[in-house]
């Protein structure tokens, strides 16, 4: 029989730049997810926004409505919250109906495997058993923050699995703060001290008892403070006693969860290898830009190897001698420029080339799963990038387009200018028709006899 993992994920780091985002993917369902905007109106909310605007005008008016001190920098952590579900068998075994999405899972113990998500298309669907589940999480995450602390609290049908996220803030009693040393008149006593870069700073001196020691006073109040929250639930031990607690509360009430592995060091261990992944799939991509890069750089390589070697017929000036000297050389330049263009019009579409390969072969790779993203991230972004990629690639397509229309005109352009060049030495010669054969052998005859004489002024008998 297989077995059902629970699934409690703390996130205690959320900043007021953070909220704001936040609050758009979970209430308007604006993010990165993989949203099934048909199934959006079957999520429930527990606790929403209660006539606020947003996340963050409901966290504030919270804060000072209930006259809880903060510290205003940007590095507080405002909220924390949590994310809670199981696997798909789980919600399958509670008579949730479940379809295949069409998609694979890109790695883990699950890799290859079929992707599932809720086949929900009235309320009715949703069994009550679901629903039980639910109820029960929340209420127990409930009771562990306090009520009146929770900020946000909604069950998502509209993804893969179905979860709830739930969102509070860290509210303590008391905390402890330093006493410092201060005057008659009650005002801190302070000291010089040089900081790093040499400049004078003045610090107010902390106070000490008879032992040396930092006193420290209990001020009693509403504070919000993380560090002090989970300290007061047990420190770094309190993520463990927390899954404990759930599941022994939740496996009572009648659902047959794991509590999965335990021990002090495995959320640093997941945090350790998480990090290992993200290095090896930013070498991995340096890797590739480097491949690309070459291939580019050889390309120019080449490119400027035909700019130095440009060879341009420069036919004798003598067979245009009822035309300008000028006008020739113009033709000749004209004709040379061309060269060029089209030499450097060849390597921007070499170079465009090797970019579309590159973006079909990452397409190829998400597809067939080779490259590696996390997996979390990878269910929702991959047909997202996809999508992306192929857009860019349908605008390199049509800049080649353009540019393979721009060669076209110049060639043709080229070809009527010496058209026109070749039907001007046809009637030099005194041909009534533009015979471009007869026209290079007596073209290759003159120059020959040119050449043999040893009179350039004279003039070239025809």
């Amino acid at each position: 029989m297989d077995i059902d993992y629970q699934v409690l994920r703390f996130e205690n780091h959320i900043k007021k730049k953070d909220i704001g985002g936040l609050g758009a993917e979970l209430t308007i369902r604006k993010g990165s997810g993989n949203y099934d905007k048909d199934r959006s109106k079957f999520n429930i909310e527990y606790v929403g926004l209660d006539g606020h605007s947003t996340l963050s005008s409901k966290v504030y008016e919270m804060i000072y409505k209930n006259d809880i001190h903060f510290n205003k920098g940007n590095n507080t952590n405002i909220l924390n919250g949590c994310i809670l579900t199981s696997g798909p068998d789980f919600f399958r075994k509670l008579e949730l109906p479940m379809k295949d999405t069409g998609r694979v899972y890109i790695e883990g113990k699950h890799a290859g495997e079929v992707i599932y998500c809720p086949d929900i298309k009235s309320s009715e669907d949703v069994p009550k058993k679901v629903l039980e589940y639910f109820d029960e999480s929340f209420k127990f995450l409930s009771d562990l923050v306090g009520n009146d602390n929770v900020v946000y609290a909604a069950v998502h049908f509209d993804e893969d699995t179905p979860h709830m996220h739930f969102y509070f803030l860290p509210i303590v009693g008391k905390v402890k703060r330093k006493v410092f040393e201060t005057d008659d008149e009650g005002r801190r006593i302070t000291k010089e001290i040089f900081t790093k870069d040499g400049k004078v700073k003045k610090v107010p001196i902390q106070k000490k008892d008879e032992n040396g020691r930092n006193v420290y006073e209990t001020v009693h109040g509403k504070f919000l403070n993380t560090d002090e929250f989970w300290k007061q639930l047990g420190g770094k031990t309190s993520f463990a006693k927390i899954q404990d607690e759930y599941n022994e509360c939740i496996n009572s009430k009648g659902f047959n969860l794991d509590r999965g592995n335990i021990g002090a060091n495995r959320h640093h261990q997941d945090k350790s290898l998480h990090n290992i992944k993200v290095l090896q799939n930013e070498l991995r991509n340096l890797k590739e830009e480097i491949e690309i890069n070459k291939s580019i750089n050889e390309n120019e390589k080449n490119t400027n190897k035909e700019l130095l070697n440009l060879d341009v017929i420069k036919p004798s000036k003598n067979i245009f001698r009822r035309y300008k000297d000028k006008d020739v050389e113009l033709l000749i330049d004209y004709n040379k420029e061309v060269k060029k263009d089209n030499i450097l019009s060849k390597n921007e579409l070499k170079k465009k080339e090797i970019i579309i390969d590159n973006l079909e072969s990452q397409i190829s790779k998400f597809k067939s799963g080779k490259f590696y993203l996390d997996k979390e991230e990878i269910i929702q972004n991959q047909e997202k990038i996809i999508d992306k990629q192929k857009g860019i690639i349908d605008s390199l397509n049509e800049e080649v387009s353009c540019l393979k229309e721009k060669l076209d005109k110049m060639v043709k352009r080229l070809q009527r200018k010496l058209n026109s060049a070749y039907l001007a030495i046809s009637h030099l010669l005194g041909f009534e028709k533009n015979d471009s054969d007869l026209i290079e052998r007596k073209i290759y005859k003159i120059n020959k006899k040119h050449e043999k004489s040893a009179r350039g002024e004279n003039d070239l008998e025809i």
